[in-house]
């Protein structure tokens, strides 16, 4: 249990606020705004489609996204060819049993499409697999990757040429929690037989992230093996075939470290983190310039008197962009930005970003040609809608944030991408008690389009309570 969860519960209630509270009444509007195409419903109608996954890759636009309507559980998919103006029919990828899926992850690479998500089997939750070798026209049928004896969950995904690479964490009877590695070589035809990263007998790890670069391939999460919470990385050079057998303690302080997010470029890496060890939870930096054998001393991001945390960031040469969650009051938190020009030496005074009087969460990043675009949530309205701000100077100011749907539902869940300046959302929308998965783009950035609506992640934030009890991550978002 972490020594300080008093200030992490702060962060934690205004973001829970924001998934238990949403309206749920109300006729939203038709989105017809300057600067932004009209919304379109990905997902088929009458269903219950929440947590869209997004990629952008040249005029290609994937969207995934899990299907928990009763007797339809699914994990669904549909591409758009024309760069988002169309998408076609949904394909439904099919479950490894009757159990509502969770916790989606997609990747592509070179024609191939490949998607990662936590089923359930025999009464366990388990780890399935599917892939598609036609670009996502049709999906072989999915396979479990994990060994069912013992729960499994929040898996996460990385390809690298024919390579793909699954982590998840394991839970044991007595409620410990582990992380477990399997790869495959074909392609994701076949997968070698699961191996522990961890071997904890008590304690936890947290939710790992995955990145895979060549024939590298690295492992980030947080563990209390020390008592505290820490973030680790454990590497491999060999395609997953062999891990370190030490891994390398990044935080390595006092306090208690979780939510790291990690980038990896050539042999920098580079991990953000929330941390407590500054007397109230920080946003801290680091990075290693031999392949995750050595970090420099952690740099304090955010630098505040008030608990930050769940950051998200970005790097674009020498540039690395951190947007995060920041409590101003009881009743309002922030969404805050600050700016490396030196690959990491050295950040900027923070960016109050949001800079609303209600409760901001969640911010996605995005960096295209020296514009920053970040999109959060937002119950300033008194609906739950997405906002998003642009910084067309490279992140030394932004503009007035935009609320992008204006309605009277409000909006849930987004994801961001940019490429050759077009702006792409997708979101999950509530629709008379259902759940739609929504898409719009933008070429002007004039992000004002209709109204939409969510209302799940309670199922996501409840598994992770469930998966991961002792965890600080036990209700962070899972992007």
């Amino acid at each position: 249990m972490l020594t300080k969860a008093l200030c992490v519960e702060k962060l934690i209630f205004a973001l829970l606020i924001l998934v238990f509270t949403v309206s749920m009444s109300s006729v939203f509007a038709d989105s017809d705004y300057a600067g932004f195409t009209n919304a379109i419903d990905v997902s088929s109608p009458s269903s219950n489609s929440t947590l869209p996954q997004l990629i952008v890759s040249g005029n290609n636009v994937y969207v995934g996204w899990v299907d928990n309507a009763a007797g339809k559980f699914g994990v669904m998919f549909a591409k758009s060819n024309d760069g988002g103006s169309s998408f076609g029919k949904e394909i439904n990828l099919g479950n490894i049993d009757s159990g509502a899926p969770d916790n989606l992850k997609i990747a592509e690479s070179q024609g191939k499409i490949y998607a990662l998500w936590q089923s359930f089997l025999a009464n366990k939750s388990s780890v399935a697999f599917a892939k598609s070798n036609d670009n996502g026209t049709t999906f072989i049928s999915p396979i479990e990757i994990n060994n069912n004896s013992k729960d499994s969950s929040f898996p996460q995904l990385a390809v690298s040429d024919n390579h793909v690479y699954a982590v998840w964490l394991e839970r044991t009877l007595d409620d410990v929690t582990n992380v477990v590695f399997t790869k495959s070589d074909d392609g994701g035809t076949t997968f070698s037989a699961p191996i522990a990263i961890t071997n904890h007998v008590s304690g936890n790890s947290g939710i790992p992230k995955i990145v895979a670069y060549g024939n590298n391939v690295y492992l980030m999460w947080e563990d209390n093996r020390a008592k505290n919470y820490d973030v680790f990385l454990s590497s491999s050079n060999d395609s997953g075939n062999t891990f370190s057998s030490i891994p390398t303690n990044i935080s390595n302080n006092v306090g208690d470290s979780g939510a790291p997010q990690m980038i990896v470029d050539g042999n920098t890496i580079y991990a953000v983190w929330m941390d407590d060890t500054p007397g109230n939870f920080d946003i801290l930096f680091s990075k290693s310039t031999d392949g995750g054998a050595t970090f420099a001393k952690p740099i304090n991001v955010s630098g505040n008197l008030q608990d930050s945390g769940y950051p998200q960031f970005t790097v674009v040469g020498n540039n690395i962009y951190v947007a995060w969650t920041n409590v101003i009051t009881d009743t309002n938190y922030d969404i805050l930005f600050a700016k490396s020009s030196d690959g990491g030496q050295t950040f900027g005074t923070p960016i109050n970003v949001s800079n609303t009087p209600g409760g901001s969460g969640w911010p996605q990043i995005s960096v295209d040609s020296g514009n920053v675009y970040i999109s959060w949530v937002d119950n300033t309205p008194g609906n739950y809608d997405v906002y998003i701000a642009k910084s067309a100077d490279d992140g030394n100011s932004f503009e007035s944030p935009v609320d992008v749907n204006n309605g009277t539902y409000g909006s849930w869940y987004n994801t961001l991408a940019s490429s050759s300046n077009v702006v792409y959302l997708a979101w999950q929308q509530a629709n008379n008690g259902s759940n739609d998965i929504m898409f719009s783009k933008s070429t002007t950035f004039v992000p004002e389009f209709g109204a939409m609506a969510p209302l799940i992640l309670v199922l996501s934030i409840l598994s992770i309570i469930a998966i991961s009890q002792k965890s600080i991550l036990k209700t962070r978002n899972l992007n």
